[in-house]
C-alpha cells in the first residue's frame, strides 16, 4: 500500500520495470476512489527526468498533486497501464491530508424544547 500527500509532490516508488517486457513511452496512472468510483488519470513520461527515473529494480514517480489534485480523501485503487494499453502494476494508495471545506452540511433547529427527552412507542 502506497501513502500519497493531497496538494504535495509525491515520489513514488515502484517495481512496474519487473512487469514491463518493453520500454513505455509514457505510464497511465489511473487512480480510482473505492466509495465513489470516480476516476483521474495521470500520465506521466518517461524520457522527462523530472517525472521519471528508473534502474534494473524500481522506478521512481514523481506525481504532482499541486496543481491538480484527487478530488476525495481516503483509499484508491492505483492502475498504472504502459503507453496506455498495458496494465502494469496495480495496487492500493492511501491519500492524506485535510479537507479544505466541511464534507457536510450541519443543520440545527431552531426549536429545540423537547432536546432532552426520550420517546418510547408502547
Amino acid at each position: 500500500m502506497l501513502y500519497i500527500n493531497k496538494g504535495e509532490v509525491n515520489n513514488l516508488v515502484l517495481n512496474i520495470n519487473n512487469n514491463s517486457t518493453q520500454s513505455f513511452a509514457t505510464y497511465d496512472l489511473v487512480f480510482t476512489h473505492i466509495m465513489s468510483q470516480k476516476q483521474q488519470t495521470y500520465t506521466i513520461d518517461t524520457s522527462n527526468s523530472s517525472q521519471y527515473t528508473s534502474n534494473i529494480r524500481y522506478c521512481t514517480i514523481v506525481l504532482d498533486l499541486t496543481q491538480t489534485d484527487l478530488i476525495y480523501l481516503g483509499q484508491y485503487q492505483l492502475n498504472i497501464f504502459g503507453n496506455g494499453t498495458q496494465e502494469v502494476y496495480v495496487t492500493m494508495v492511501v491519500l492524506q491530508g485535510t479537507e479544505e471545506t466541511n464534507p457536510f452540511t450541519e443543520y440545527v433547529s431552531p426549536n429545540e424544547v423537547n432536546e432532552n427527552y426520550i420517546y418510547i412507542q408502547e
